[in-house]
Formats: C-alpha cells, structure tokens, sequence
C-alpha cells in the first residue's frame, strides 16, 4: 500500500469529520411572525456581535416634530412616536430587514447566530412608526421567535431557548 494510498482517506475522513461537526454544533435563530391584522409591518432584527444588556443598547430616531435624538432600547417602544430608527453607532451588530405583509405569515432565519447574542427587534407600522421592540437572548442551543399580530387572545410575543443537538 503507498503512502498516497492512506493520506488521501485520512484527509477525506478529517473533511467529512469537521463537515459533521460544524453542522451539528451549529446554532440557528428563527422569527416567525403571524399577522392576522390588515396592517403590513416592518421588522428590523439586529444581531449584536458582542455581549451587550438591554439597558445599553441605544438608538438614534426621529420625533414627531423632526428632531433627531438619541434613546435607549426601552424608551423606543414606550415612549413616543419614534420614525427613523437606526442603532447607535457604538454598536457592532448585523442589521436585517422583513417585510410582513397583511393576513401572512413570515419567518427569517439566522444561521450564523451564536448563543449568548442578543437580538433586538423593532417594528414599524405602514407610517414608519416604531410600534414595538422586544429584546431577546438565549445563552445556548438555538433561538426561536413568534411575533403573533392579532386582534383575538393570542396577540402576543413567545420565545424558545433549543438545547444544542
């Protein structure tokens, strides 16, 4: 038996082995959200790529008359109105958009996410409103999140820390 007989199996076996190992170990975050309503809303979800409290996180938005400020994360669900919502540029995180259209249902998917990372969700009604914000973050495993838009008893927010396969 040569010797290029048993180093190519072995580095096809360390392949296949690290392939496996990846895809297992992987982590996932999943938002699905239910609209029942006749309203589309916007969703932004940032990924933070370091730790981080809610109570740290800022935003820069605009008021009802025109002026630009900067708030916390509680205040932009809570207090307003709020347009224009865009995060403070202290913060290192991977921002994506989700249309959610009227009577649908829409879920994104986020592979890269790692456990312990915070995510922020803000929504905006069809005017640009900010209308909610939820923080969230799971320390393990993988992440799944319903938004449920609805006028009946299951209007609401559900979270689901998955243990790690």
């Amino acid at each position: 038996m040569s010797r290029r007989d048993v180093v190519l199996p072995l580095i096809v076996l360390l392949v296949l082995t690290t392939v496996g190992c990846t895809a297992f170990g992987a982590s996932s975050a999943d938002v699905t959200v239910e609209n029942s309503e006749l309203s589309r809303y916007q969703m932004t979800v940032y990924v933070f790529e370091e730790p981080v409290g809610a109570g740290n996180v800022t935003f820069r938005v605009t008021n009802e008359t025109g002026t630009r400020k900067a708030i916390r994360l509680a205040r932009l669900g809570t207090e307003g109105p709020y347009f224009n919502h865009s995060l403070g540029g202290e913060w290192n995180a991977t921002e994506r958009r989700v249309a959610v259209p009227a009577n649908e249902t829409t879920t994104a998917s986020f592979g890269a996410w790692d456990p312990g990372t915070a995510i922020v969700y803000v929504f905006e009604g069809a005017d640009g409103r900010v209308i909610r914000t939820d923080f969230a973050e799971c320390a393990s495993g993988s992440l799944s999140h319903t938004f449920v838009f609805s006028e009946g008893p299951e209007n609401g927010y559900r979270t689901h820390c998955l243990p790690a396969p």
